[in-house]
């Protein structure tokens, strides 16, 4: 203990200077902590008594922060604040001494009781002081001895407002905290309070003239986890080491002798066996729970956890799916790794493979990966992959999968399932060149051995499935494909789900689309549970496309908005398929007559560079044409027609299936006519004729460019065979082509049928709820307007479709009075003109000269005339 200042013949000191001599003094200069010093400050501001316990391992700065606070701080901030500082070492010497720090004098006759009376001397002779008083009392932990535990706690419970006392421990003392809690007048300090930043650690560097780069300090941030002293070994090694910083770093994973001998001396040594053997089979996986714990050890798990609690080791803790996960330090788990090492390859081995099948039951697949390739035998590898590789890959971990078993397990990957494993990755990524490139590769090794670690019928079932999928992907023809008639009884629910979803896909759009649905259904069903969410969101969103293929646009739209739900819930909004989702549900929107969310359509745009360099859509050609086509239609940028043209240009390079193509080309060219370019719109169609071949789409398309050039009998004889009935074209391209029919007929002057076309056309629009088409033909809208009330149990859908061109029709003529309007919406009644009179209360002369002014702003001579200009410009 260090010596008090000279006190003046009554016992008080001689000045308010401020003793040093016993505040530690380093051989370093501290890093300024100003993040501390306030919370520091705050514990003094509040004047209840406070109490700030700083707990944490050796060298975690705990010492090191509260000297420099005292030293450099708090003489600013507190400039009439008492300091007594008392480091423990004789438990016997405790409160004479914190009696000399406080220059409290003695007790005038006998001594006071030892513990708990000398406590409350000492707060007596404190009395009431308003003046701030800080109490440091350092190796709290040290004090055992139970009187002086009795002491420390009367004086921390029964402490004057004025006084704040710090105490730095390595592990809580034990006295009753909790009543301190209940007072709100304790303030807890961690290792992670005191943990440095990446910033203080580059200082601490610096003062050792060891400078980082940003890469280097994230190293030994990851290394060190901010604990002071192990930042301040690795500074000076670093300073004193020849190599490059990167490369020594590399080293410091293995921790030197400067590391081992503080952790060694100043926390390990000090550990019972039980725990030091707890240490070493734990920190064989990276985090463990309480029954990995149980399992790697036999058991006792909770009761050597508490233990390490208790004595503040430096241990997280997080509780992630409902389990709380325990970690070490990466410096102690790299000491107790190595002591595992030692006591040889068996137990190692024995170790990895206990906490991979724990792993495995809670379902942390690529954890246990990493445990069962650090095992020389690779049997439980393989009988891992078989059972659960697939729902890796589903889970993104494709590739670091499949890098892991070259490095580690290379013979592994020469298995024919593992190789389709490999083209099913390619496939989600977008890939069909290199999926197909392993579906070759599975084949000649299938031919070379057909024995498999995953047994005939996985690898038969992955077969059709990858088999499926790549001629949904690379659009070929599925009709060699020979699918059974029922879906075989599930094994794996990940796999068969795969497989029904691939088959249904592919039967779908070969045009099997009952006999698709139902095994999406299949799919949907099997992949509930024990799947990953990525595979339901697959199966919903290929239902989507079912729908929309059956001419169902609602429930495409419903099923494609569930999708989206489930990419949400789930976390997936990043993947491919969530984006095909949206693109469904923008599409959908669209062909209801909707706008989309300019949000959809940015993510539909958006692009990425792909690996050879060059700009290439996020999640494929389909959903990038659509959301090109949204904006050209939805936005004010005249790019967006290039843009939409370049990508239904690039959609048509890879040589789409019509069933998909189709119907975005043929929206892509009356896109273009809207805009006015009519070259670029042959161009597409004649193109597309040549690609697709003359199926409803292209031929509409056709016929779109004939109208345009005014031929109108020509488009009555191309549209037609899309009419016929045996025609099988799809809702939107049959209601296309009868309003093409309708125009024709129009202009030719066939007035019944045109309303026989215009008919026939709101009948399939209003079963499907579709509206673009009218908005796309020029002049059906126009004829809603002239054959408007007369359309029965249509007439509320074609009103709907009036309303939402209204915003889209030029009005060129005057505004009306509010009393104009009201005599308008009179006249398709049919009233006299007394009647509106009469009803108004107005005399027929005001009527009269109402109607004249009507007649003026629309431009017309009689109520018939008016009647059909007012429904032309959306005022009926």
């Amino acid at each position: 203990m260090t010596t008090s200042p000279t006190l003046d013949p009554t016992g008080r000191p001689l000045s308010r200077a401020r003793p040093r001599s016993h505040i530690p003094v380093f051989p370093f200069d501290p890093v300024s902590r100003p993040r501390l010093h306030t919370g520091l400050d705050t514990v003094v501001d509040r004047r209840n008594g406070g109490v700030l316990l700083v707990c944490g391992a050796v060298g975690v700065g705990k010492t090191v922060a509260v000297a420099d606070w005292v030293t450099t701080h708090l003489p600013r901030s507190h400039p009439e604040a008492r300091i007594a500082w008392l480091t423990v070492r004789d438990q016997t010497a405790l409160w004479p001494e914190l009696r000399t720090r406080l220059c409290v004098p003695a007790a005038g006759s006998g001594q006071p009781a030892a513990g708990v009376g000398e406590a409350e001397a000492i707060l007596t002779a404190l009395g009431d002081s308003a003046d701030p008083t800080v109490v440091v009392i350092d190796d709290a932990h040290l004090i055992t001895d139970p009187l002086a535990l009795a002491g420390l706690e009367y004086f921390l419970q029964h402490a004057p407002p004025a006084v704040t006392t710090v105490l730095c421990a390595r592990f809580d003392p034990p006295i009753r905290w909790h009543l301190l809690q209940l007072h709100s007048r304790l303030t807890r300090w961690s290792a992670h309070d005191l943990a440095l930043s990446s910033a203080d650690a580059s200082r601490l560097c610096a003062g050792h003239e060891c400078a980082l780069d940003d890469q280097s300090l994230h190293t030994l941030m990851d290394l060190t986890e901010g604990w002071a002293a192990l930042v301040r070994i690795a500074a000076i090694y670093l300073t004193a080491s020849s190599s490059e910083n990167s490369d020594a770093l590399t080293a410091l994973a293995r921790p030197p002798h400067a590391f081992a001998d503080l952790l060694v001396g100043e926390l390990i040594d000090t550990l019972s066996p039980a725990l030091r053997q707890f240490l070493t089979c734990t920190s064989v996986p990276e985090e463990f729970t309480e029954q990995l714990a149980d399992d790697l050890v036999g058991g006792g798990a909770a009761h050597l956890l508490y233990e390490l609690d208790r004595i503040n080791f430096p241990m997280t803790s997080l509780s992630r799916s409902g389990k709380v996960w325990y970690s070490y330090h990466p410096m102690l788990r790299a000491y107790f790794l190595a002591e595992a090492n030692r006591l040889g390859p068996d137990l190692c081995a024995d170790l990895h493979l206990r906490a991979a099948r724990r792993l495995t039951t809670i379902g942390e697949l690529q954890a246990a990966l990493a445990h069962l390739l650090a095992v020389p035998d690779h049997r439980e590898l393989g009988s891992f992959l078989a059972e659960h590789a697939l729902a890796l890959v589903f889970a993104d971990h494709g590739e670091s999968l499949f890098d892991a078993l070259a490095t580690a397990a290379p013979d592994v990957l020469t298995d024919p399932f593992l190789r389709l494993l490999q083209a099913t990755d390619a496939l989600l990524r977008g890939g069909s060149g290199t999926a197909q490139a392993y579906r070759d590769s599975a084949r000649l090794l299938a031919d070379d051995d057909p024995h498999s670690l995953a047994g005939p019928y996985r690898l038969e079932a992955l077969t059709a499935a990858v088999d499926a999928e790549l001629a949904v992907a690379s659009g070929t023809d599925s009709d060699p494909i020979v699918f059974p008639q029922r879906m075989p009884p599930a094994d794996r629910p990940d796999l068969d789900g795969y497989l029904a979803v691939t088959t249904g896909t592919a039967l779908a759009l070969r045009g099997e689309i009952a006999r698709g649905e139902e095994r999406l259904r299949i799919a949907l069903s099997r992949t509930r549970s024990r799947c990953h969410p990525r595979l339901r969101l697959i199966a919903v969103t290929r239902l989507a496309v079912t729908a929309g293929l059956a001419g169902s646009i609602t429930t495409m739209r419903q099923r494609a908005e569930r999708a989206c739900a489930i990419a949400r819930d789930h976390d997936l909004l990043d993947l491919p398929e969530t984006v095909h989702a949206t693109a469904l549900e923008a599409y959908g929107a669209y062909l209801q007559g909707s706008d989309p969310h300019p949000e959809q359509i940015r993510v539909l745009c958006a692009e990425h560079i792909r690996r050879d360099g060059t700009p290439g859509p996020v999640a494929g050609r389909l959903p990038h044409v659509v959301g090109n086509l949204l904006d050209c239609q939805c936005g004010d940028d005249p790019a967006a027609t290039d843009r939409l043209r370049r990508s239904i240009g690039r959609l048509l390079d890879a040589d789409p299936a019509p069933v998909l193509g189709g119907s975005l080309v043929s929206a892509a060219v009356w896109a273009l006519l809207g805009s006015g370019d009519t070259s670029a719109a042959r161009q597409l169609t004649e193109r597309a004729r040549a690609v697709l071949g003359f199926i409803p789409d292209t031929v509409l398309s056709t016929a779109a460019l004939t109208s345009v050039g005014g031929n109108h009998q020509t488009v009555l004889g191309q549209v037609e065979p899309v009419l016929a009935a045996t025609s099988g074209a799809h809702p939107v391209a049959r209601l296309t082509g009868w309003l093409l029919h309708a125009r024709a007929h129009r202009e030719l002057g066939n007035d019944s049928k045109t309303r026989e076309a215009v008919d026939n056309a709101l009948r399939i629009g209003a079963a499907h709820r579709v509206a673009r088409p009218f908005f796309d033909v020029p002049g059906t809208v126009d004829l809603l307007d002239y054959y408007a009330g007369c359309f029965g149990q249509c007439s509320a859908f074609a009103d709907t479709i009036r309303a939402g061109h209204r915003p889209r029709r030029r009005v060129q003529h005057p505004p009306l009075t509010a009393t104009e309007l009201r005599i308008l919406q009179q006249l398709p009644s049919g009233r006299t003109t007394q009647h509106i009179a009469d009803d108004l209360s107005v005399s027929i002369n005001t009527v009269k000269t109402h109607l004249r002014g009507i007649y003026a702003k629309l431009g017309t001579r009689s109520r018939m005339e008016a009647l059909q200009e007012a429904r032309r410009s959306g005022l009926l």
